[in-house]
């Protein structure tokens, strides 16, 4: 009898620097630890460092280690580069690309037979991987689910109600927003934030993680699939498909 698909989550930020590799990992370490067999891929990374002769992404360390080391770190995040820069202009400086089709085939050699599937990208949801693929597009390819992770601070409603737009419009579904306590103190806006989130989008607030937590409260696993709301762009989903509204 075939295996069932692995479930995949695209967890995506609405910034830089948001906590969204911190809140990925404690998601990984939380279904580890529940039983469930998990797979973590981050199809490429910018502002890696070098180790003598490896090109290491913590952000990608992170991920594997909350999974158990699982297999090859180098597998898990195929794609490295130095610059602190959007992965193409990073990929630029060093004479290189970002190999697209890479991207899309590097998530095989890490499902093996995971129950579930965790993809951390670059940046936000319109950020780019590639000189012609957005995180948006590459999540429509793997057909995964999005978590989108938000910094609670001023100014996250606007980031959040955007992405959640964005999302909705290119037909992508939305497993639910966390909000991450980035930084300790926390500004005035944090303790509404989550209220005004709740009055003006329909999609569920899974929870809130505070600076430093060692887990996120919520039961991933237990979590229902959402419904894809119909896409309202030109084409289909491939590659580059969002450009096409653009």
């Amino acid at each position: 009898m075939p295996q069932p698909a692995a479930r995949k989550w695209y967890f995506t930020g609405t910034d830089t620097d948001v906590g969204k590799t911190y809140v990925a990992s404690l998601a990984v370490a939380e279904v580890r630890h529940s039983g469930h067999r998990v797979a973590v891929y981050k199809p490429v990374a910018s502002g890696c460092q070098q180790r003598g002769e490896s090109r290491v992404s913590p952000d990608a360390e992170s991920l594997w280690r909350s999974a158990g080391e699982p297999g090859d770190l180098d597998a898990v995040c195929p794609q490295r580069f130095i610059a602190p820069l959007a992965p193409p202009a990073a990929a630029e400086l060093e004479g290189r690309h970002v190999d697209e089709a890479r991207l899309v085939s590097g998530l095989d050699a890490v499902v093996g037979d995971a129950d579930f599937v965790v993809i951390e990208g670059a940046g936000g949801l319109l950020s780019p991987l590639s000189t012609g693929m957005l995180n948006s597009d590459l999540a429509a390819r793997f057909d995964a689910e999005l978590v989108i992770v938000a910094a609670n601070r001023l100014g996250t409603i606007h980031q959040v109600l955007a992405t959640v737009l964005a999302a909705k419009t290119l037909g992508l579904p939305i497993l639910g927003i966390v909000l991450s306590d980035v930084a300790e103190p926390l500004d005035p806006s944090a303790a509404s934030n989550a209220a005004t989130l709740r009055r003006f989008t329909s999609v569920p607030l899974l929870g809130q993680v505070a600076h430093g937590a060692i887990e996120t409260g919520i039961d991933w696993c237990s979590l229902a699939v959402p419904q894809r709301p119909p896409a309202e762009v030109p084409g289909d989903l491939e590659a580059g498909m969002t450009r096409a509204w653009l």
